[in-house]
């Protein structure tokens, strides 16, 4: 099986070591291994590799930074993200960047090794722990769409006034209702949109909040 060549970047010595370590004992050449983002760029002039695999934080520049200028200037470039968190911002953060792969720092080994294999050879990888994050988001967005069609001019009202941190007094004396009123309208949005608690309404809220003012 032909070698998959490939620039391996992390500012910790021992990680990149293993990671190093784990992939070299399959189809990976490695032809550089750095550990400041501001090399990288040159690191792959040079060598020009089939895939790199980048930490979302290094050195200098971000990985996640660094993958938007790399693939600017060589559109070909296939990239594999190593993160250390699944937080959202990470996964909208890779989403944005043209990267072709994510997978958690903590991830087992055969499941680095399929990542790296399946972006080095042109394919899509996401990890299991943002896999579960996306259904989720899907599912959310599922509801909020059909949701959209049954969402009173009213309940519309209350859910922009939570937006700006009323409270449901405040909402009722702002619309001319009691605040048993607001309570209901509150009560009957989380049944539309599937969610627990006015939290978890008014996060919702704010993530959405292009599509809620054109409702």
């Amino acid at each position: 099986m032909e070698k998959i060549s490939t620039i391996i970047a992390d500012g910790n010595e021992i990680f990149r070591h293993g990671l190093r370590s784990i992939l070299s004992d399959h189809q990976f050449d490695i032809v550089s291994e750095i550990d400041n983002g501001a090399l990288v760029l040159s690191a792959y002039e040079i060598e020009k590799p089939q895939l790199c695999v980048l930490s979302f934080e290094l050195p200098e520049i971000s990985g996640i930074h660094l993958t938007s200028k790399l693939i600017e200037k060589f559109p070909e470039t296939r990239i594999l993200i190593l993160a250390d968190d699944n937080k959202e911002d990470t996964l909208n953060d890779f989403l944005a960047s043209g990267a072709q792969g994510l997978l958690m720092k903590s991830a087992h080994r055969i499941e680095l090794v399929d990542a790296a294999t399946k972006v080095g050879e042109g394919d899509t990888y996401l990890g299991k722990v943002y896999s579960k994050m996306m259904t989720r988001e899907y599912r959310r967005l599922t509801a909020y769409r059909k949701s959209k069609k049954i969402i009173t001019r009213r309940e519309r009202e209350v859910l922009h006034l939570l937006i700006h941190g009323n409270t449901s007094t405040e909402i009722a004396s702002i619309l001319f209702i009691s605040p048993r009123t607001v309570e209901k309208h509150r009560t009957n949005l989380l049944k539309k949109l599937d969610l627990k608690n006015t939290a978890s309404l008014v996060r919702f809220a704010l993530e959405n909040k292009n599509h809620l003012e054109h409702m």
